[in-house]
């Protein structure tokens, strides 16, 4: 199979793990006593390390900051074998740190916000994608996929190669032709609402109690607005709902699992369709392996399951 290349923005996430039995003395707030730090690639490189674990050769197009997270995120990638094919970035890294304490979040600290400047495309990026399998666009609005020459290319790739496009509020529209695109059901909403659609009004926060029929009108009406072949709403423990050319909706079920954390599942299940596509199956078939493979990830604890090496690891204190 030929190498499958992931577009997007870069990011490095931090996990910094330990325990919290006290409350601070100035303020009613937990004190959080550092066990262990834990770095991974996020964003795209994110996607992009799952599709290596998986055994694909894969090559990611991004940026990535001169600082100590850009230089640690590129160090993480060439550990799990991804090829990075550089974007000149002049700003800071973006970085997710998430503050835990055993399996109970306690807060996020975002580091690396102020936009950055993209250069050019280094004329190997239009090859690779040309020679790509399958492309997945991994969208975290950082402008990555708003470059025209980047938006030209993308465009002409998805006359002859499978597009997966995971899509960002803050990011740009898929291009037309696009294979697949994977919104979560808060996007799906979002997007409605801009369009005008106002299919939600009156819905529950609640999964369990919200209407179907309104996940499946966001669906068809998000396809033919961005003139994609499918649209695959994902919906957490409750599956996807796809829309897939003229046909009705139809909903795509998860496998009962237990609750684990859920972080970065949405690209769990992005590089999975990605791979389903690239293997030549139908649509509906990668929909379905992307939303098992998503659901196993999230049962083993999500992160937990890649095996990065800690950062720090620190004896608890008292």
């Amino acid at each position: 199979m030929r190498p499958i290349v992931v577009v997007g923005d870069i990011l490095l996430d931090r996990d910094v793990s330990g325990t919290a039995d006290r409350l601070c003395p100035d303020a009613p707030v937990p004190v959080l006593t550092e066990i262990v730090t834990t770095a991974r690639p996020g964003g795209a490189g994110l996607a992009a390390t799952f599709l290596a674990l998986d055994g694909v050769e894969t090559r990611l197009v991004g940026g990535a900051g001169s600082d100590d997270a850009g230089q640690l995120v590129r160090d993480l990638l060439v550990r799990t074998g991804v090829a990075l094919m550089e974007v000149a970035y002049d700003g800071p890294t973006p970085e997710k740190i998430r503050l835990r304490a055993g399996r109970h979040p306690l807060l996020r600290v975002d580091r690396g916000t102020r936009p950055a400047q993209l250069g050019g495309l280094p004329p190997a990026i239009g090859a690779a994608l040309a020679n790509a399998s399958a492309v997945l666009v991994s969208d975290y609005g950082r402008g990555m996929t708003s470059l025209p020459a980047m938006r030209r290319l993308l465009a002409t790739t998805a006359t002859r190669v499978p597009v997966v496009w995971d899509p960002h509020p803050k990011g740009a529209t898929p291009v037309p032709g696009t294979r697949l695109v994977c919104p979560n059901r808060t996007e799906a909403a979002g997007f409605a609402a801009a369009l005008g659609a106002g299919l939600d009004a009156g819905r529950s926060s609640d999964f369990a109690t919200e209407p179907a029929l309104a996940v499946a009108a966001e669906a068809r009406l998000l396809r033919g607005t961005w003139r994609a072949g499918a649209v695959a709403v994902t919906m957490g423990d409750r599956g996807a709902v796809l829309a897939d050319g003229d046909r009705a909706p139809t909903a795509v079920a998860a496998p009962a699992a237990g609750a684990g954390d859920s972080c970065g599942a949405g690209d769990r299940f992005a590089a999975a369709a990605a791979l389903g596509l690239a293997r030549g199956w139908p649509v509906v078939d990668a929909v379905g392996y992307a939303v098992e493979v998503a659901s196993r990830y999230v049962a083993a604890d999500g992160p937990a399951c890649l095996s990065f090496e800690s950062e720090s690891t620190l004896e608890a204190t008292s």
